[in-house]
C-alpha cells in the first residue's frame, strides 16, 4: 500500500476520456481472481399464482444481487453473446478486466434430473488463463408453461438457495465444488442462470481411474453403475455432509447465513402430548393416497416389483399400519428436530439436504480412496440432520442399507464431531434414522400420479421386470418405483412399525 499527504477519505476521478485512471486492486491466485461477492440482502418472493406463471417469466428483470438483466434460456445465451458474458464475469470477479470472453461455441441443451434444464457451451478468452475453464455447465429454469415450473420455482422455492450458496458460500464450504462463474435470481420473474465449470466426466463403465480422475456421471437409483455397488461412495458423501454440519455450528460459513438459512425453533426438551389427531379431510386424501399406492404396487405394476412386497395381506397391513403412524408426523418431527434431547440444536443444522449419487462427483485420492465433490444445492437449508443424511443414504439400494447403514450413520457422526460439531448420540441417530425411513415409506405414496405421467398404465401392463427400458431408462419412473420397492423392502425388513410402536411408548405418547 502506498501513502500520500492527502485526506484519509475522499473522491478521485475513475475515468479520463474513456480511460481508467484508478480500478480497484484486485489478487490474482492460482484459482484467480479473488472474488468479491455483492452485499448480501435479503429478498422476499412474492406470491405468484400458476396462471400468472407465463406472463411473469416472460420478463428479462436485473438479478436481485448483480443488478444485471441475464439470460434465463440456451438461446438467449448465445444471442446476449460474449459481450454479456464479459460483464457478467466482469461482475462475479472471476475475470479480470483486461480480459474479455471473446466467442461462444457449440451450446447445447439437455434435460437431466427434475429441477430444470442444463446446457453446456464452450468459449474463448482474449487471453487464456489456466484458472480459466473454456467448457461451461448452465442451469437453467423449466419453461414456464408447465407445472413442472411452477412448483419447483414457486411452490417450492428451489432455484434461489442454489444461487445464494454459489455465490456466497461456495468458497467456504469444506470440500470441491464445480467453480462459480456468474448466477443471478429475479424474485419478479422467478427467472434465474447458474453458471459453473462442465465437470470432466470420465467415459460411462469406465471402472480403472488414475488418482485425480473425475469417475463417469452416475445416475440416481443405479448403483450397479458404482465400481463397488455404493458402500465407499455412500461414506464419502456421510463425512462431507458431517464436516459442513460441523462448520456451520462454527460459523465458519459466512457472517449472514443465519439470514440466508435462518434455523428453525428450538424443540422442547420433551416431546408434546397433546397434538390433536388428523382432521377428516387430511385422513381422507391420505387413504386416498394410499389407496393408490396400494392398487400401483399390487396390481399395476405387481409384475414389475419383489413379491415380498406385492402380497395382498402385506399391503393391507401396511396401509393399516400408515395411517396409524400418519396420526404421529407432527411429534415424529419434533424428534427429528431433537425434541426429546438434553440438546435438541445438536440434532438440527445445515448441510446438503439431496445429496444422491447424481448430485455429486467422485475421484480417487492417492491411497485408492474415494473422495467426493457436490452438486446441486436446491434445497439448501437448516433442517433435521437425520433428514439430510437420509436425502443421501435413501438412494442406496436395500442389500446395502441392510448391511452398511450403521457404518453410514456412524461416519457422519464422527465427522460432524471432528469438524466443530457436537458428537451424537449413535442409538438416538439410528432411531431418527428409522422414523425418517418410516416417514420415507409414508411420503412417497404422492408419486403414484408422477410415475404414470411418464409411464403409462398400458405399459405397465407389458413390463414383466424393473430392468425394462421403459422404467429405468425415464428418471422420473426410475427414481420413484425404486423408493416404493426400496422403502416397502426396508419397512418389512427392519419391522419399522414395531421400532414405531415403542418410540411411541418410551415417550409415553398418547394412542390416537
Amino acid at each position: 500500500m502506498r501513502k500520500g499527504t492527502g485526506p484519509e477519505e475522499g473522491w478521485v476521478s475513475i475515468k479520463l476520456t474513456g480511460k481508467d485512471l484508478v480500478v480497484p486492486y484486485v489478487e490474482i491466485g492460482e484459482n484467480g481472481p479473488k472474488r468479491r461477492p455483492p452485499p448480501w440482502k435479503v429478498v422476499k418472493q412474492p406470491q405468484i399464482e400458476y396462471a400468472q406463471m407465463k406472463e411473469v417469466a416472460s420478463k428479462n428483470d436485473p438479478g436481485d444481487y448483480y443488478g444485471i438483466k441475464f439470460p434465463y434460456t440456451k438461446d438467449m445465451i448465445v444471442e446476449m453473446g460474449p459481450e454479456w458474458l464479459t460483464q457478467a464475469f466482469h461482475k462475479s470477479g472471476v475475470l479480470p478486466r483486461d480480459n474479455a470472453v471473446t466467442k461462444i461455441t457449440d451450446a447445447k441443451e439437455f434435460v437431466g434430473g427434475g429441477a430444470g434444464l442444463k446446457c453446456t457451451f464452450s468459449v474463448e478468452y482474449k487471453k487464456d488463463e489456466p484458472y480459466l475453464h473454456k467448457k461451461l455447465f448452465c442451469k437453467l429454469p423449466h419453461k414456464p408453461g408447465g407445472s413442472d415450473r411452477y412448483f419447483v420455482s414457486c411452490m417450492w422455492n428451489h432455484d434461489r438457495p442454489e444461487i445464494v450458496f454459489n455465490i456466497y458460500l461456495q468458497e467456504s464450504v469444506p470440500f470441491r465444488v464445480p467453480k462459480f462463474y456468474f448466477g443471478d435470481i429475479s424474485a419478479a420473474t422467478t427467472n434465474f442462470v447458474l453458471i459453473t465449470e462442465s465437470i470432466p466426466w470420465a467415459e460411462k463403465g469406465k471402472k480403472e481411474f488414475l488418482p485425480g480422475e473425475i469417475e463417469p456421471a452416475y445416475d440416481k437409483y443405479k448403483d450397479w453403475e458404482l465400481p463397488d455397488g455404493g458402500p465407499m461412495y455412500y461414506l464419502a458423501c456421510c463425512r462431507a455432509l458431517g464436516k459442513m454440519a460441523g462448520y456451520h455450528k462454527q460459523k465458519r460459513l459466512h457472517k449472514n447465513l443465519d439470514e440466508m438459512f435462518p434455523m428453525p425453533d428450538v424443540m422442547p426438551t420433551t416431546l408434546p402430548k397433546n397434538l390433536p389427531s388428523l382432521d377428516a379431510v387430511t385422513k381422507k386424501q391420505n387413504l386416498g393416497k394410499m389407496d393408490q399406492f396400494v392398487r400401483f404396487v399390487g396390481e399395476t405394476a405387481k409384475a414389475a416389483f419383489p413379491p415380498e412386497i406385492t402380497e395382498p395381506g402385506f399391503l393391507q397391513e401396511w396401509k393399516a399400519e400408515a395411517q396409524d403412524v400418519a396420526e404421529y408426523m407432527g411429534e415424529i418431527q419434533c424428534y427429528l428436530c431433537g425434541g426429546g434431547a438434553p440438546s435438541p440444536e445438536d440434532y438440527v443444522g445445515l448441510t446438503h439436504n439431496n445429496l444422491q449419487i447424481d448430485n455429486a462427483f467422485f475421484w480417487r485420492n492417492e491411497q485408492n480412496e474415494v473422495e467426493v465433490g457436490l452438486l446441486d444445492w436446491g434445497v439448501l437449508g437448516c433442517g433435521p440432520l437425520a433428514g439430510a443424511l437420509q436425502g443421501c443414504i435413501s438412494g442406496a439400494s436395500t442389500e446395502v442399507l441392510l448391511e452398511y447403514r450403521d457404518a453410514f450413520l456412524k461416519a457422519f457422526i464422527d465427522s460432524y464431531a471432528e469438524n466443530g460439531g457436537p458428537k451424537l448420540d449413535l442409538e438416538r441417530f439410528r432411531i431418527m434414522s428409522n422414523l425418517q425411513m418410516l416417514a420415507w415409506s409414508l411420503n412417497v405414496t404422492s408419486n403414484v400420479s408422477q410415475v404414470l405421467k411418464y409411464t403409462k398404465p398400458a405399459e405397465w401392463a407389458e413390463i414383466k421386470d424393473w430392468m425394462d427400458p421403459r422404467c429405468v431408462d425415464r428418471f422420473q419412473t426410475r427414481s420413484h418405483t425404486a423408493q416404493f420397492i426400496e422403502s416397502l423392502q426396508l419397512y418389512k425388513k427392519w419391522n419399522l412399525y414395531g421400532v414405531f410402536q415403542k418410540w411411541r411408548q418410551d415417550h409415553s405418547l398418547p394412542k390416537k
